[in-house]
Parts: C-alpha cells; sequence; structure tokens
C-alpha cells in the first residue's frame, strides 16, 4: 500500500482513538454514559443512526449483491412510510414518558418481568451475532491490503472498536459516528466517480448495466417463494425495518439522547429518508462494479466472492490518495456500526439484566467493563462468519428472523389494553416458533419471515391474553381496547 493511503488510514484511526478519549472523562452516571443526559443535537442522532444502518456490511455487501443480482433488494424499502409512522408516532411516545435506559424497560412496565428479560435476551442474541458480522466484514478489505491473516485482522479490528467504544461511551459513538458519515459518503461518492470515469462515462455505465438487467428494480409477481417482490418488500420490509429501528435498541438509543420526542422523530425520519437514498448508491455502485469488470475482462475475477468484488477494486483500481479516503471510509462504516451495536448491548446487559437482576448496582466502572468483554467476545465470534454467504443478506435476515416477534409484543402491548403478560409473553415465544418452523417447512422468502412472526406474536398474544385472568392485565400503558 502506498505511504500516502497508509498516512490517511492511521491519521483517521488516531483521530477516532482521539475522539472516544475525549468523552472518557466527565461520566460520572449511566445516564451520561449511556444516553449522554439525553443533550444530544437531533442532527448528530440522525447521523449517528445513519452511519450505523450504512457501516461496513452495507458498504462491501450492497454492492456484492448487486453485483452478483440487481436491485431488487431494495423494494424492501417500500414500507417505510409504515414502520414511520408505527415507531415515531406510536412507539417512540413510550420510550418518551417512561424515560427508560433500556426500550425493553417498557415490557416490564407493561406486562412483567419475565416479558422484558425474554425480549431483551432475543435482542442481546440478535445483536451479538450482528456485532460479529460487523466486525467481520471490514476485515475482508484489511486482509487484502495488509496480507495479514483474517483471524489476526477480524481480532486487531475488534479491540480497536471495543478500546474507544469502551471509553467514550454514548457520546464517543454519536460523534465518531458523525465524522465517519462523512467520511463514508465522501469516499462512496469518489468511487462512483472513478467507476464511470473508468468505464466510458456515467451514461455508458447506465445503459450497459441497464442492458444487462443490473438495474432491475422492481418486481409484480405474488409468488411467495420469489425473494424480493413489490408485496413483501411493503408488507414484509414494514417488519424489516420495524425491527431494524422500533425494536432495535441500537437505534432508538441514538434517538433517546434527543430532549424531546419531537426532535426523535426528526431524527428517525432523517435517518431512514437518508439511509434508504445512500443504500441505493451502494446498490448502483455494485452495478457500476459490474460494467467495469465486464469493459475489462483481463482483469481477472476468478474466486472472488461478491463480497469482496469492491474491496478488491478498491486496492487494485484506485489512484494513492483516494484509496486511502476508500479504506478510511470502509474503517468509518465498520466502526460506527460495531459501535454502536457494542453499546446498546452493552446498555440492554446492564439495565435489563445485571443492573435488575444483579446483587449490585451498576456504574460507569461497571459498564465500561462490561461493554469490554461483550466486544471482545463479539470479536472472537466473528472468526467464524465467513462460512454463513453474504454479508449483507445474512445480516438482514437476522434481524428480520429474531425481530417479529418482538414488534408483535410491543405493538400487542402498545394498541390493546387487554394484553396480559401472559398473552405477551407466549406471543413471543410461538411467534418464534414459527418463524423457526415457517423457514424450515416451506419454501418463502425470508422478508415473510419477520411478518409471519410479527403476526403469530400479535394474534397468539391477544388470544391468549383473552384467556388471562382480568386481574392481570396492566391497561396503563396502552393506546385503546
Amino acid at each position: 500500500m502506498h505511504s500516502i493511503d497508509s498516512a490517511i488510514v492511521v491519521a483517521y484511526l488516531l483521530g477516532v482513538f482521539a475522539l472516544g478519549s475525549f468523552f472518557f472523562r466527565g461520566q460520572r452516571s449511566l445516564a451520561d454514559y449511556f444516553l449522554g443526559q439525553r443533550q444530544m443535537p437531533w442532527w448528530a442522532a440522525a447521523f449517528s443512526g445513519i452511519a450505523t444502518i450504512l457501516g461496513a456490511i452495507s458498504f462491501l455487501g450492497a454492492p456484492g449483491q448487486a453485483f452478483h443480482s440487481d436491485l431488487r433488494f431494495l423494494q424492501y424499502r417500500l414500507g417505510t412510510p409504515l414502520a414511520v409512522f408505527l415507531v415515531g408516532w406510536v412507539m417512540l411516545p413510550y420510550f418518551y414518558r417512561l424515560q427508560v435506559f433500556s426500550i425493553y424497560e417498557y415490557l416490564e412496565s407493561r406486562f412483567d418481568l419475565r416479558t422484558r428479560l425474554w425480549g431483551g435476551g432475543q435482542f442481546f442474541l440478535l445483536k451479538f451475532f450482528y456485532l460479529s458480522i460487523g466486525l467481520y466484514a471490514p476485515s475482508l478489505l484489511f486482509v487484502e491490503m495488509t496480507g495479514l491473516p483474517l483471524w489476526l485482522i477480524v481480532i486487531g479490528t475488534g479491540c480497536f472498536i471495543t478500546l474507544y467504544t469502551t471509553l467514550g461511551g454514548i457520546k464517543a459513538v454519536i460523534w465518531t459516528d458523525t465524522l465517519q458519515l462523512l467520511i463514508l459518503l465522501a469516499g462512496l461518492t469518489s468511487t462512483g466517480y472513478l467507476i464511470a470515469e473508468s468505464s466510458g462515462g456515467l451514461a455508458h455505465v447506465w445503459h450497459a448495466a441497464a442492458a444487462a438487467g443490473k438495474l432491475r428494480l422492481w418486481d409484480a409477481s405474488v409468488d411467495w417463494e420469489t425473494e424480493y417482490t413489490i408485496l413483501n418488500g411493503i408488507l414484509g420490509g414494514a417488519l424489516v425495518l420495524l425491527s431494524q429501528y422500533g425494536v432495535n435498541q441500537a437505534e432508538l438509543q441514538k434517538m433517546m439522547t434527543t430532549d424531546t420526542v419531537q426532535r426523535a422523530r426528526l431524527a428517525l425520519i432523517c435517518t431512514m429518508a437518508i439511509a434508504a437514498l445512500v443504500g441505493a448508491l451502494y446498490f448502483l455502485t455494485g452495478a457500476g462494479l459490474w460494467v467495469f469488470y465486464h469493459a475489462h475482462p483481463e482483469k481477472t475475477l476468478a474466486n472472488v466472492p461478491p463480497d469482496r468484488i469492491f474491496a478488491k477494486f478498491i486496492l487494485e483500481e484506485l489512484p494513492p490518495g483516494f484509496r486511502g479516503l476508500l479504506l478510511a471510509a470502509v474503517a468509518s462504516a465498520a466502526m460506527s456500526a460495531a459501535s454502536s451495536v457494542l453499546n446498546s448491548l452493552a446498555t440492554v446487559a446492564s439495565s435489563d439484566f445485571l443492573g435488575r437482576l444483579g446483587a449490585t448496582s451498576m456504574n460507569v466502572t461497571r459498564a465500561r467493563y462490561l461493554t469490554a468483554a461483550i466486544g471482545l467476545s463479539a470479536t472472537l465470534l466473528a472468526l467464524g462468519v465467513e462460512r454463513f454467504g453474504n454479508i449483507l443478506v445474512l445480516s438482514t435476515k437476522l434481524q428480520n428472523f429474531f425481530g417479529g416477534s418482538l414488534a408483535g409484543a410491543f405493538l400487542l402491548g402498545m394498541t390493546s389494553t387487554r394484553a396480559t403478560a401472559a398473552g405477551a409473553f407466549w406471543g413471543m415465544i410461538l411467534g418464534t416458533a414459527s418463524v423457526i418452523a415457517l423457514a424450515r417447512l416451506a419454501h418463502v422468502s425470508w422478508l415473510w419471515h419477520g411478518l409471519s412472526a410479527a403476526a403469530v406474536a400479535y394474534g397468539g398474544g391477544y388470544a391468549i391474553s383473552l384467556l388471562s385472568q382480568p386481574g392481570k392485565r396492566k391497561s396503563s400503558l396502552a393506546l385503546h381496547p
């Protein structure tokens, strides 16, 4: 790697570490460490949310998915309007009303402790695996860059992210995410320009990609087995997004660092809208890469997995300086997502488990030790991610697979005064069991999994609630019968 590129990457890493270390001092309470005393600007919370969604999994996985297929994956964004309404106007007011650290505290306030523990446990398992994928993704590029073994890069990446997240808490996460988003967008824009210039211009790239079917976006099929369609994009996509934003501590924790629910809604809308636009640019970059490599058949792609196509282009085709910028962009994408998820996992483990069940109360020092332990454990798990396929599809499937039953339980509590603790608890179990059975026994698109789990959790939970004793109902935290 050229010395200019190395200098850019090293300067970026030192800057991130310095910024994370800056917030080490003055953290006297868990409210400061996990929520920034609810004094963060809404736009910083939004930028951080965008950076988390557009992490290295998307930065490398989305172009690889588009290179291998087309743009139909993006149809799940059709569920955005419904998801924005459910998260911003149904869920957020409850979390602000209760002033929670963890959103799963709502489940105990509305239902009981076991429902809270089950919901928090599902989130923890889901995001723990997601964090391991997020640590693995950027390591693909750094392996190509340095020639070092993958395991060594994974461990180094995980330890660095764990260190600055442990030191700085949520303030470090949000402000470093804001910086990292700007670097990511600069790197993506410069890459798109260079791909177009080296492939005959933007118009040629667009027409060539369209002629090859790489720009196909819509699929009106009503076949349940078709992976990406308009129908499962609207319905199933809404549940994917609800799982990503509505029952996801990593995203909602950013929104709850603002001082009012109105500013949290503004951050949410900004996050979802810009993330959709930049996500489309990721996929268009993948289509551009397909045109580039088909215009240059001498540049072999033999035995190169789709997830490594973009990394190969960055390392082999970009000039010095630009390459360093893109490497910094990949690093920023990785760190923004991983640090956010790590901080949210520490919040849930601290608030919903150790702080709630432990014999001693949590404080900032214990929260830091907990953050470090989770980060290092996820780093070890990341060593085995490679065997599971495309990292973007894998991460989205995981989110959808486990998030549906959680979404069903939250909506049950927030929309029905008849819902009981037994109904919510067993509804979540039924929802999770149903999606496992659906995935194993039926050949349907995975975009239906989350919707199926949510419907079973809500419907089954409601039915069980009707059979519960009226005295066990807590309806003060529901909207209406």
